[in-house]
């Protein structure tokens, strides 16, 4: 019996006193690999560790999230203006990781796992003057190298001589796995209102989803979702409102096939000027070649990061002409199943549908070919108070009446139109392609 317990009580000092500081090296590969794998799709962010000491049982470190200037150039000139600072704004994450299979400490709990975290907050305004963010990141690591995280971040306000902000509070859960990508995100942040003397802006509460995993085309496939109760910009004389604005998207692969859908919308946008406007947009593009849009998508990545983006982008065609190719050749669908745009004159409607279809991969490329087996048709609806308004902006609108590619439809102009086999039928008259002035 006494021996039993000799050989436990050695087991527990493995456990508690020699596991923290060999798991702590596989705590801070973890979160390394998890901070590459957070700025692999973010274009334009970098993150930079600026100190790591790891120590037997507890570590801590510091990294930076900057901006590259060069993806940002236009801000970052218009920054330096009107602030005087070099640098653009960064963000500075102080990390506390208590590692071992038992984490002892108090920032989490002690069930097994490779580490408890806790991060705070910091704003490098570009000056190197810091002041710290309010709220904190609590993450435990698993044995898998997944985390679960969540953000915490009380009610409070802040002001100075310039200004004030308050908000009420936010709760965002976070569960991550760098291995497969996975993402889940559920949340909400409570409104926010930033005023000085003359100008009050009012952020209403936030709420956002997320469901992800890295595809095989390194691609996120799966949901995300986000909603915007409203945003109320008040200034004198001209006030600025925007209703309950929504983001959902949805992506899969299938058979090597890309698949993704969105849809958009906004409501009782009131523009001084014009009114309140509203709108809705469905859009869906399915059956795209995946390896080739992952080497376009890439290509156009890599143009925005370079030193000149505007020059990169202009040379990109190159890169990507033969996998443009076989993604038409592959053949894909655009489909947009609504956009009705509310105006105080009415209502516009549209809807748009372009299919590619799939080609013999093994002939020879031809623009001519794709163009002749495409097929495509669009529906719009204008209220005739809307094209009115029009005419008196651009007078040569009313050509489109007087060409048939707008008809008369009681109340409202209507446009139907459809193209297969390189020819364009609107309103059922037959047009040349492309149509003379648009």
């Amino acid at each position: 019996m006494k021996r039993w317990l000799v050989v436990l009580l050695v087991v527990l000092a493995v456990v508690i006193l020699v596991s923290p500081g060999i798991i702590g090296r596989l705590a801070e590969k973890n979160f390394e690999q998890n901070l590459l794998w957070a700025t692999s799709d973010s274009s334009g962010i970098e993150i930079e560790t600026e100190s790591f000491e790891r120590g037997w049982f507890t570590s801590e470190g510091r990294h930076r999230v900057v901006l590259n200037s060069s993806v940002f150039q236009e801000a970052a000139a218009s920054y330096r203006l009107s602030t005087g600072n070099e640098e653009l704004p960064s963000l500075l994450i102080d990390t506390r990781l208590e590692h071992g299979l038992v984490p002892v400490g108090d920032a989490g709990s002690l069930a097994p796992g490779l580490a408890n975290m806790l991060s705070t907050f910091r704003i490098d305004p570009g000056n190197g003057e810091l002041f710290e963010l309010p709220g904190s990141l609590r993450s435990k690591v698993g044995l898998s190298g997944a985390s679960d995280s969540r953000f915490l971040l009380e009610a409070d306000r802040y002001e100075n001589e310039e200004g004030h902000i308050e908000w009420g509070g936010a709760d965002i859960t976070l569960q991550t796995d760098w291995s497969d990508g996975t993402l889940i995100v559920a949340g909400r942040i409570e409104p926010i209102t930033i005023g000085s003397d003359d100008d009050t802006l009012r952020i209403g509460a936030i709420t956002v989803t997320a469901d992800q995993v890295r595809g095989g085309y390194g691609f996120n496939v799966g949901t995300a979702s986000l909603s915007l109760e409203s945003i109320v910009a008040e200034s004198p004389g001209n006030p600025v409102t925007v209703g309950v604005m929504a983001f959902s998207a949805g992506a899969d692969i299938e058979d090597a096939r890309l698949n993704f859908n969105s849809n958009m919308s906004v409501e009782e946008f009131m523009i001084p000027t014009l009114g309140e406007v509203s709108f809705v947009l469905d859009l869906a593009v399915s059956r795209m070649d995946a390896a080739s849009m992952q080497v376009i998508t890439q290509a156009f990545r890599e143009a925005q990061e370079s030193p000149d983006p505007q020059q990169a982008v202009a040379t990109v065609m190159p890169k990507i002409e033969q996998d443009l190719q076989k993604l038409l050749t592959a053949g894909a669908e655009i489909r947009i199943d609504q956009l009705d745009v509310s105006l105080p004159q009415g209502k516009l409607t549209t809807n748009l549908r372009i299919d590619i279809p799939e080609g013999d991969a093994g002939a020879s490329f031809s623009w001519a070919s794709v163009l002749l087996a495409m097929t495509a048709s669009a529906d719009l609806r204008m209220p005739t108070a809307l094209f009115d308004m029009i005419l008196t902006m651009n007078p040569q609108a009313n050509a489109l009446v007087a060409m048939g590619v707008l008809q008369r439809d009681g109340d409202d102009y209507i446009m139907n139109a459809e193209y297969a086999q390189g020819l364009l039928n609107v309103n059922g008259a037959p047009m040349p392609v492309p149509i003379p002035g648009m």
